[in-house]
């Protein structure tokens, strides 16, 4: 008799134990693998401080895309899903999108090509011409373009503003005819677009022909049509 109510105070013992297990460590276990949390907002915040955000209210985080972002600041999250204030089970894993920073674009070389294949040029990679210039060049046709503001090679980001300078015409500098024979000057400066006008004779020492004095002097600013007045020997 008294072993078997030993042996159910023993059975009743361990009945009552493994409620209060049940009860106090295996059932707030499973019910808090269950539970559900909201989501944070971790939008725009570094990637480390987001990964910490998450982990302290029991999710996970993990980059799944890198790409550019003209606003949110390089190695920062841009997007996350779940959204932020979604409920979420602890445990869950977070996907994030970090921004790699705006796009840098390196300027091409546009000097001689025409107004309108640059201007194709420039908005087919994302630039933007805030500006045209017109100046006089040395060796760029009129209409082309001599160059841009910034200058070729700079880096800038998409969708910034480039100024755009074009050629007014080749600027045209008086060249050096003295001691030359007239016809050969006259041949030269015809080619140039520039008129041979007065023609001086006077005595000297030389062949007969040859310039001593011309008007406007080497090296003078000169336009298509300008008159060049010379004087030669006699």
């Amino acid at each position: 008799m008294r072993r078997t109510l030993l042996y159910s105070g023993i059975i009743v013992a361990f009945f009552i134990v493994g409620i209060l297990l049940a009860n106090f460590l295996i059932m707030p276990v499973l019910v808090g693998r269950g539970k559900e949390i909201v989501v944070p907002n971790i939008c725009n915040l570094p990637l480390d401080d987001a990964i910490q955000e998450l982990k302290s209210v029991g999710l996970e985080g993990v980059v799944v895309e890198r790409r550019y972002d003209q606003i949110i600041e390089e190695g920062n999250v841009i997007v996350q899903e779940p959204f932020p204030d979604a409920r979420a089970k602890k445990g869950r894993i977070i996907n994030l999108t970090v921004s790699l920073g705006p796009e840098t674009i390196k300027i091409p070389h546009l000097a001689g090509t025409s107004h309108d294949q640059g201007v194709s040029i420039i908005r087919r990679i994302g630039l933007v011409i805030t500006k045209v210039d017109s100046v006089f060049s040395d060796s760029i046709e009129l209409g082309k373009i001599i160059g841009t503001v910034p200058e070729a090679e700079a880096e800038v980001r998409k969708g910034d503003g480039i100024r755009l300078i074009l050629s007014k015409g080749i600027i045209r500098k008086m060249p050096d005819v003295v001691g030359r024979q007239l016809s050969q000057a006259q041949v030269a400066l015809e080619k140039m677009g520039l008129v041979v006008g007065q023609i001086e004779e006077v005595q000297g020492s030389g062949r007969k022909g040859t310039i001593i004095v011309q008007n406007p002097e080497p090296g003078r600013i000169v336009n298509r049509g300008d008159t060049v007045t010379v004087m030669i020997i006699k």
